[in-house]
């Protein structure tokens, strides 16, 4: 899982909880913005969130009095966690994050939880709520997310720029629709390199844009049918 965390924030933040039905981004930031307003019933008590507080700490514990040699403290986070019946609220140093987030997110998901990015405004769901033929959303700054709502791939592909440029959807037969801008995509300067590959070689093609939207469009597409989008000058590659 490629990860690369940019900014000045001094922590990045995860909020888990249990939910029967997968929210909306605005239903999940509605959720985490109670929960850290101090109103735990915002949701539900569940003994996973016990059960993932526990592996959580057995990876990654709260800091202790002691530090490692170099004076600091071995703990990733940057405050003591938040934990409820029903929720976890995290913070990690940012420098941190990479190797940190994705496991907290990985065990939520094992243990049936939602997950959510504020970063983002990504909510990253357990196996038992994804569609059958989820997809899996991966730019080149940020989570990777498994089963991506419309609005959360819309918004992976209106962030490109300079620095986080690029952006992935895939799905398990290795179909997929890919989004490269500028230079270091093979793009001229205000465009976007998109390309396409039906599960094959002999299935792959690649167009340039300029228009962010009509990029917008094929990811949109192809999430929807999963299928080489029409109405664009596709070229064929040889590999």
């Amino acid at each position: 899982m490629l990860l690369l965390f940019m900014g000045d924030v001094l922590s990045f933040d995860l909020g888990v909880w249990a939910a029967d039905v997968r929210p909306s981004r605005a239903e999940a930031l509605d959720t985490y913005r109670r929960l850290c307003g101090g109103e735990p019933a915002a949701v539900g008590a569940a003994p996973a969130v016990s059960a993932f507080h526990a592996a959580l700490m057995a990876e990654f514990p709260e800091p202790t009095d002691s530090a490692d040699e170099t004076g600091e403290s071995s703990s990733p986070w940057s405050a003591a966690l938040d934990v409820g019946d029903g929720h976890v609220l995290m913070a990690m140093g940012w420098g941190r994050a990479a190797q940190v987030a994705p496991r907290a997110i990985d065990l939520a998901g094992r243990h049936g939880l939602i997950c959510f990015d504020p970063q983002a405004g990504d909510v990253h769901v357990p196996p038992a709520l994804r569609s059958p033929d989820a997809l899996e959303l991966q730019s080149c700054v940020g989570l990777s997310v498994s089963d991506p709502d419309l609005e959360t791939i819309v918004g992976a592909v209106r962030r490109l720029s300079a620095d986080n440029w690029f952006v992935i959807l895939e799905d398990s037969a290795g179909r997929y629709v890919q989004v490269g801008t500028g230079a270091r995509a093979g793009a001229e300067e205000g465009g976007d390199a998109v390309e396409f590959r039906d599960g094959s070689p002999a299935g792959h093609y690649r167009c340039l844009l300029h228009d962010r939207e009509q990029v917008v469009s094929v990811f949109m597409d192809f999430a929807r049918a999963r299928k080489l989008p029409t109405g664009i000058a596709w070229e064929k590659l040889t590999l």
